[in-house]
């Protein structure tokens, strides 16, 4: 039966002076923000940059409807000693990062257990069943339907075993619901005509739809947030305390007090919840992305080399080029070799001689299981957590915003949000 989000009732007296600080100004504090607003609450958004930047800045810009399977399995496990070896794989460990990744590997390890694993599907498909009504109420609310391309996204295989072991996946998904089709090389072409790579074979999923400047969206977000009221404050929080009835925020030089705290740092989130006296298996995932020169009516829609792990995004600004998954410490250099693998790479896909305009890289909030974190903490009710979206933050935004305020609000929850418990990992 398809699930529909309630919205909450007309805000009551006591939700209306209700003080609620989220910290984090990322695609996920921006829903959370907008919903939470829209149920009456007085919202305050803190963040130590200006709304929509860090990873939200630079993801690929899908709102990725197949997204539906967790990333940790057996088959992957088995795959990450080739995959380290391989310098033009998009995994790399830093090794001075390796100490971190202890009790996330074996976190990882458990996870891939077939009860682990399960749970975790349930607990995407569940979200998935609806996020698409989620994201229509943000877009519509902030008028940023021109920001939204729908042509779905294009999986690419470029040999024949690739594209033979990917098909249990894509069962997998159709049996989620998700909507999708085998390509063979003519009608790949037939989509993509400028796409230079040759190609095995391809998953074609028209219910993808992706942002044309993902920078732009979380602003139409915060801007909205702003007219309705919203408060933001750019200072960094470095210390937290709550208690039954309040919840303290400190930096350098501001003390604040809240009814309740809504922690979506992203990758930072880690050091913060410490503080309440939790500890995640949480780690940074590093991604990085390029903007390519003149090449804004090369590609229809976002496509990715599967083998490679690498996606091209048409934007407003041209072809956006996101991709790798680098372990490292959050303040590390960026990888020049990492930079010039993917540029690489995106040329044998749409052409030599493509340059690039500008480059970033940026850090994912990464779990052992690949599940966010959406939660009210046990042992401190009024502090809900909303983080460790890892590949899916702009996808499963709107809908963890909506989780998020039924959560403040302390009703029941239109989906069993069990498998994203803060406490899985004890």
């Amino acid at each position: 039966m398809k699930q529909h989000l309630s919205d909450s009732a007309i805000s009551t007296p006591s939700q209306q002076q209700k003080r609620v600080a989220i910290l984090g100004a990322g695609i996920i504090g921006l829903n959370c923000a907008f919903w939470l607003q829209r149920a009456g609450y007085q919202v305050t958004l803190f963040d130590t940059e200006k709304p929509g930047l860090g990873a939200s800045f630079g993801n690929a810009g899908l709102f990725a409807d197949y997204g539906r399977l967790p990333f940790a399995t057996f088959s992957m496990l088995r795959k990450i000693p080739n995959m380290l070896l391989d310098k033009q794989s998009p995994l790399s460990i830093d090794p001075k990062y390796t100490p971190s990744l202890l009790s996330y590997g074996y976190q990882y390890f458990k996870a891939c257990f077939d009860r682990r694993y399960q749970s975790g599907k349930q607990g995407l498909l569940a979200l998935h069943q609806l996020v698409k009504e989620t994201d229509e109420t943000v877009i519509s609310a902030t008028n940023s339907e021109h920001l939204i391309t729908r042509q779905g996204f294009i999986g690419l295989f470029s040999t024949k075993e690739s594209f033979d072991k990917a098909k249990p996946s894509f069962e997998e998904r159709a049996g989620q619901g998700v909507q999708l089709r085998l390509l063979d090389s003519v009608q790949i072409r037939e989509l993509e005509p400028n796409l230079k790579l040759d190609c095995a074979g391809a998953v074609y999923y028209p219910n993808t739809y992706h942002s044309v400047n993902p920078s732009h969206y979380c602003q139409s977000i915060f801007d909205y947030f702003c007219k309705q009221g919203g408060h933001f404050v750019q200072e960094k929080i470095s210390g937290l305390s709550a208690q039954d009835k309040k919840v303290d925020l400190h930096s350098v030089v501001n003390s604040y007090e809240f009814d309740h705290l809504v922690v979506t740092t992203g990758a930072a989130s880690k050091p913060l919840v410490e503080q309440l006296g939790l500890s995640i298996p949480q780690v940074c995932e590093r991604g990085y992305h390029l903007m390519l020169k003149d090449t804004e009516n090369l590609l229809t829609r976002p496509i990715a080399w599967m083998n490679q792990g690498v996606h091209m995004t048409p934007m407003q600004q041209g072809i956006r080029v996101a991709g790798s998954a680098e372990y490292t410490h959050i303040d590390s250099q960026p990888s020049e070799m990492r930079t010039r693998v993917m540029h690489n790479h995106a040329q044998t896909m749409i052409g030599a001689g493509i340059e690039i305009a500008t480059s970033w890289v940026g850090s994912r909030p990464t779990t052992p299981d690949s599940l966010p974190v959406i939660a009210n903490m046990k042992n401190h009710p009024n502090v809900t957590l909303a983080f460790g979206h890892g590949h899916l933050g702009l996808t499963l935004a709107s809908v963890t915003g909506k989780a998020v305020e039924q959560l403040v609000s302390g009703t029941v929850t239109d989906l069993d949000l069990s498998a994203f418990s803060a406490e899985r990992f004890n």
